[in-house]
C-alpha cells in the first residue's frame, strides 16, 4: 500500500508541475541611432521588472538586446501575455526612449514616465513577466535607466554629460562613468567609480542601503549628508560648513521662522559643485 501512495502521490506532483510549466522565452535585437549628433542625446531605458545592464563603447549606433520571459499556469495564458507584454522603442527631442508596456502601465513618452493603465483600473495579470536589458551605448551618450522588480542596474564606461539611475527593489551599480549624476535606490546599495570627476550637482539617495562613491583625487565639491541611521564617511581631507538656515512662514502669521538645517556640510578641496547625500537607513562612503 505504501508504494501505491507514493506513486499516486508522485502522478500528483507531475500533474501539478506540468499546470505551471507554461513558458515562453523571446530575444529581441535592434540597433537604433539618433537622427542627429547632439551633446544633448539621451538613451532612456524604463523596464517594470528585470534587470538593466549598459556598457559604453566607442560606436555610434545603439545596441539593444531584450530577452522577454513570460510564464503562466495555462497556454491561453500565456498568449496573453506575450501579445499584451510589449517592447518600444521612439525617438523624441533628442532622446530614444526604449521601454516595456503592460495592461496597467503607459508610457507617456511626452512625460517620459510611466502612468496608469487608460481604463485607470488595475488588473489582475494571468501570468508572470520579466524582461532583461542588454545595451550598448555611445559612451559620449548620457542615460536614464529605470526598474522597478527583480533586477540590479548596472552600467560602466558610460561617460555623458549626465547619469540619472532609479531601482525601487534592486542595487545599483555604476563603474568607470562621468557625468552629473542622479540616482536614487530604494532598498539596496549604489556603488559608483567615476572615471572622471562630475562637473554638475549630483544626488545621492537610499532608503535602507549604503552609498558608496569613489571619485578621483582633484576632487572640489560642498558635500551635503543626512541619514536617520547611518554615518558618513572618507578619506578626504574636510572642512565642515555651518548649517543652513531654513526660512518658512509661521502658521500664526506672526512671520518669518528661520531652522537649521538637519544636512551636515562638508567642502572637499576648494569646494563647488554640490554633491547631496540623502540616506534613511544606510552610510555614505566617499574616498578616492
Amino acid at each position: 500500500m505504501k508504494t501505491v501512495k507514493t506513486i499516486m502521490m508522485l502522478l500528483v506532483f507531475l500533474c501539478c508541475s506540468l499546470s505551471i510549466a507554461q513558458k515562453s522565452n523571446e530575444t529581441i535585437t535592434e540597433e537604433l541611432n539618433f537622427s542627429s549628433k547632439s551633446d544633448k542625446n539621451m538613451l532612456v531605458v524604463k523596464n517594470i521588472n528585470g534587470p538593466i545592464k549598459v556598457e559604453g563603447y566607442d560606436g555610434n549606433s545603439v545596441k539593444i538586446v531584450a530577452e522577454k520571459s513570460i510564464s503562466a499556469k495555462r497556454e491561453s495564458y500565456l498568449q496573453e501575455g506575450k501579445q499584451e507584454i510589449q517592447i518600444k522603442m521612439e525617438e523624441l527631442d533628442n532622446k530614444i526612449y526604449v521601454y516595456v508596456e503592460t495592461p496597467n502601465n503607459d508610457f507617456n513618452t511626452a512625460k517620459g514616465r510611466y502612468e496608469n493603465s487608460r481604463n485607470n483600473r488595475w488588473t489582475r495579470l494571468n501570468y508572470r513577466f520579466e524582461v532583461g536589458f542588454i545595451v550598448k551605448v555611445p559612451k559620449y551618450i548620457s542615460v536614464e535607466l529605470s526598474t522597478m522588480n527583480d533586477g540590479d542596474i548596472y552600467a560602466k564606461e558610460v561617460q555623458g554629460d549626465e547619469i540619472i539611475v532609479s531601482n525601487l527593489n534592486g542595487a545599483i551599480t555604476l563603474d568607470n562613468i562621468a557625468g552629473k549624476t542622479d540616482v536614487n535606490a530604494l532598498n539596496k546599495d549604489i556603488n559608483i567609480t567615476y572615471y572622471r570627476n562630475p562637473i554638475g550637482d549630483s544626488k545621492y539617495h537610499s532608503l535602507n542601503g549604503d552609498v558608496n562613491v569613489t571619485f578621483k583625487d582633484n576632487l572640489n565639491a560642498d558635500v551635503s549628508f543626512k541619514s536617520l541611521n547611518g554615518d558618513l564617511y572618507t578619506n578626504y581631507d574636510t572642512t565642515a560648513l555651518k548649517p543652513d538656515l531654513i526660512k518658512t512662514k509661521t502658521k500664526n502669521g506672526k512671520g518669518i521662522k528661520f531652522n537649521l538645517s538637519a544636512n551636515q556640510s562638508y567642502r572637499i578641496g576648494k569646494g563647488g559643485i554640490k554633491l547631496d547625500f540623502n540616506l534613511l537607513n544606510g552610510d555614505a562612503t566617499l574616498k578616492k
